[in-house]
């Protein structure tokens, strides 16, 4: 959905310890929300071999992606210059 650019230290002083998730690549650090819309996000990174700095924004929901990026940083109190990249289709 959208690379943050963002430090596993700063989200850790904002919302604590990060959860390790795992799947088929291996770990993941895991900040995970559920937004007042309802849509449910997660800020992740592999936790070895990332293929680049910061955090990926991904979710599961019916909004339309910008709006839930736009959701997630209204909420979060982050601003939009810690979007590094969008990956909308």
């Amino acid at each position: 959905m959208a690379e943050l650019g963002l430090t596993t230290e700063q989200l850790v002083s904002r919302w604590g310890r990060e959860e390790i998730t795992h799947d088929d690549l291996g770990p993941w650090f895991t900040f995970a929300f559920a937004l007042d819309g309802g849509t449910l996000a997660a800020l992740v990174r592999e936790v070895d071999n990332a293929p680049s700095p910061g955090y990926i924004l991904t979710a599961i929901g019916e909004q339309d992606p910008r709006a839930t990026l736009a959701e997630f940083l209204a909420e979060s109190g982050l601003t939009a210059d810690r979007v590094l990249r969008e990956g909308f289709e």
